[in-house]
């Protein structure tokens, strides 16, 4: 019986994958099982799995149904008391499933178990991730407010977390009809419901350059609004019951300027302001909301010159 699932979602990574599976099979804690679910690829890259001979790895094909279906999947074929996520773009320093299981061992009573990560840019620099209210020295226990440690970036991310199998019972599987953050509504689902454990050390490497990441990929109109708008509904049924309240309440405001953006990159300037008006009233977000809202009060030929000159800047 293994201790740890991993699973591993693949879509055409044929050009990252074995880095990935290499950085799990080089971890220093064992006693895991690897399932990589193969999401209908057409690189061959499951070909070049397939030369790998370990008994712990098990690959499993199914039609393209997207990277939540893929976990799901992966859920239910694990073994494991803890299931871990790694996507195939990124990798694991050797300690990350041992502090994990630290972790594990020290707060069983946590609903996931996370370890801060590093981002590899394009330019081949590191930068990490920076994290509201932890303390910048070595660290580890319990968070007290995940939603104001996430104002900058996400607490967890889809390959720095394990979750107890058993969570995933209470509050459900990875949403499917969510085009980009369906991992940060699974984080959210469980900080509504559990504590959550955190590492401060660097055990994750995130691939900032690395192809076809969703969270790359643009959205269409009828998408812009459905992660925020969960957001809104778990607001409204946690509101009297969370500690939580004021950053929740900010944590959604973030969310909501961001589908401003979209709007305005859009060029739809009054979407984007009536959205900007349901937040005017943050707290700790006023600097964002002040530049997005003059920003919808220009002339639309401005607005276009602008985004397109910050595209320019950030390809030079």
């Amino acid at each position: 019986m293994f201790n740890i699932s991993v699973i591993i979602p693949l879509y055409n990574k044929k050009k990252y994958i074995m880095r990935a599976i290499n950085s799990v099979l080089n971890q220093t804690y064992r006693h895991f099982e690897l399932i990589i679910i193969d999401d209908g690829s057409t690189d061959g890259a499951i070909n070049e799995i397939r030369k790998i001979k370990d008994h712990r790895i098990k690959v499993i094909q199914q039609n393209n149904r997207g990277v939540s279906a893929a976990r799901n999947r992966g859920i239910e074929e694990a073994k494991g008391e803890l299931v871990a996520f790694l996507d195939a773009d990124d990798v694991w320093k050797r300690d990350f499933l041992e502090t994990i299981i630290n972790l594990r061992g020290k707060y069983p009573q946590a609903g996931a178990y996370g370890t801060a990560v590093e981002f590899k840019m394009p330019d081949g620099s590191v930068k990490l991730a920076q994290y509201e209210s932890i303390s910048k020295e070595a660290w580890e226990g319990i968070i007290d407010n995940y939603f104001q440690c996430s104002m900058k970036n996400p607490l967890i991310t889809a390959s720095s977390v394990a979750i107890p199998k058993k969570v995933f019972k209470n509050v459900g599987e990875f949403p499917q009809n969510i085009v980009r953050g369906e991992d940060l509504d699974m984080w959210c689902r469980i900080a509504l419901e559990y504590p959550i454990a955190f590492n401060n050390k660097v055990c994750v490497t995130y691939y900032q350059n690395a192809d076809n990441r969703v969270c790359n990929k643009p959205l269409d109109d009828k998408n812009i609004s459905v992660f925020s708008n969960k957001l809104e509904d778990y607001f409204s049924k946690y509101k009297y019951k969370t500690k939580a309240k004021l950053y929740f309440k900010e944590y959604l405001i973030k969310w909501k300027i961001f589908e401003a953006r979209e709007y305005i990159v859009r060029g739809k300037l009054k979407e984007a302001k009536n959205i900007l008006m349901e937040c005017k009233n943050t707290k700790y977000l006023k600097g964002i909301w002040m530049k997005f809202y003059l920003i919808t009060l220009m002339p639309n030929f401005i607005v276009k010159s602008l985004f397109y000159l910050n595209r320019t800047i950030k390809r030079i």
